[in-house]
Parts: C-alpha cells; structure tokens; sequence
C-alpha cells in the first residue's frame, strides 16, 4: 500500500512539473509573438501614416484616425504583454533555454540580442511619437 502512495505522489509530482514545463513553453511562445506583432504593427502604421501623407483624401484620413487609437492599444498592451513575459522568461531561462553546448558564451549573445531588440524598440517608440505628430497636424488642419 505504501509503495502505492509513493508513485502515486511521484506521478502527480511529474504531472505537475509537466504542467510547468508547458506555461513556461507557451510563455516564450508569447513572448516571441508579441515581439513580432508589435514590430509588425509599427511599421503598417509608420507605412499607413506616409501613405496618407503622400494622397491626402477624406477616406484616407478617416481610415486613419479610426484605425490608429486601436493599434496604439494593441501594441501597448502587446509591450505591457512582452515586459512580463520576459520577467518570466529571464528567470526560467537557466532551467529551461540554457543549451550546454554553447555554455556561457550564450550570455553574451543574449546581452547582444536584448541591446539590439532595445534598440528597435527605442526606434519603434521613436516611430511611434513621431506618427503622433504627424496624425495631430493632421488634425489641426
């Protein structure tokens, strides 16, 4: 009977472990989602915002002002989305990213993935204040 209860505690115990394993997953999944889609969605906006510049028609304007509250949103709950799926990921990364084979030279490599993603992100946000500008003269006008 007691050997039951062992493996069975066992079993639940890698059950759960699984379990884990699988939310860190999909949070790297999501974390690497939300990434693209915010890059993505700056530059359909920064793209939509010359294009109006350039052929200055009612609809065109119209599209744009409906559209660009709603992508604001998004990609800031996207951003919001990435900072805490990086705290997670920045934590679990030993355990469950780290590849042996390339050792600690991986630190590096993140070091200089994170200043180049900072980066985009820098000229992202740049981009995006830069269209805000533009979108209020629009405005005015």
């Amino acid at each position: 009977m007691e050997v039951r209860k062992r493996v069975a505690n066992e079993l639940l115990f890698y059950r759960e472990l699984n379990m884990i394993s699988i939310l860190v997953m999909l949070n790297d999944y999501f974390h690497d989602f939300a990434t693209a889609v915010v890059i993505v969605l700056s530059y359909t906006m920064m793209l939509l915002v010359r294009y109006v510049q350039k052929d200055i028609q009612k609809d065109s304007i119209a599209f744009l002002f409906a559209i660009y509250p709603k992508a604001v949103h998004i990609s800031g709950g996207l951003v919001i989305l990435l900072l805490m799926a990086g705290i997670v990921r920045a934590f679990t990364y030993s355990q469950y990213e780290w590849n042996q084979m390339v050792g600690n030279d991986q630190v590096w490599l993140i070091i200089v993935k994170h200043i180049v993603m900072f980066s985009v992100f820098g000229y992202g946000l740049y981009l995006w204040v830069k269209m805000h500008k533009v979108l209020k003269l629009m405005k005015e006008r």
